[in-house]
């Protein structure tokens, strides 16, 4: 299982560095922006809580990352963001394929989802962008790394379960953290909008 995960993650990553509009790196502070964002968060993630057993929780990021970015330019900079994490806190590099495919992949495709849902089905308008994707987006998106990741854990870690706590917690931080994204989302794209790569003038801007 180990092997697939790492192999099928690997040819993702590779497959979406290979498709990534690097060029849209060229504006103005938009290179630094990513890579400040690839190195703040293995910081991030240092910080933990533990709720049970083998289950910590802590705020993941991603989801700004992706919207700001967009998934092709977000998952390179996830995985390395991984690797790192994975290296200076002595993970196991075994479980490296697994841990892409919950913190750089899952997000940047339920990022995806959500943004061709609210583009498709509701008003092209910043404040659908904003709290469509910013908010009620990121929220879905770290209920599913979140879920899925408590499922993961208790099936190949500790076979058993994740308790109803430890899912009432992760849902409880997963509102703030989406408030907090949806707060830094709203003013990168009125201070910095050429580094909310998903924002398109043309698509939510051409009635006013």
């Amino acid at each position: 299982m180990d092997y697939l995960a790492n192999l099928g993650a690997l040819l993702i990553v590779f497959k979406a560095a290979r498709k990534a509009p690097w060029k849209a790196l060229t504006a103005p502070g938009a290179l630094s922006a990513w890579w400040i964002f690839v190195i703040a968060l293995p910081l991030l993630w240092r910080f933990e809580v533990p709720v049970a057993a083998g289950v910590t929780l802590h705020l993941l990021g991603m989801p700004l990352f992706v919207l700001m970015f967009g998934a092709q330019l977000a998952i390179p900079g996830l995985a390395i963001s991984v690797a790192a994490y994975t290296a200076i806190h002595d993970g196991l590099w075994a479980n490296l394929g697994m841990n892409l495919l919950l913190l750089a992949i899952l997000p940047a495709y339920c990022a995806e989802a959500v943004m061709r849902i609210t583009r498709r089905f509701f008003p092209h308008h910043i404040f659908v962008y904003l709290l469509g994707n910013g908010f009620f987006g990121a929220m879905a998106m770290l209920s599913a790394i979140g879920l899925t990741s408590l499922g993961a854990n208790a099936l190949w870690v500790m076979h058993a379960p994740a308790g109803g706590d430890a899912v009432a917690y992760m849902l409880l931080l997963a509102w703030g953290e989406a408030f907090l994204t949806g707060f830094l989302l709203t003013i990168f794209t009125v201070y910095r909008p050429q580094w909310v790569m998903t924002f398109d003038d043309d698509v939510y801007l051409r009635d006013g």
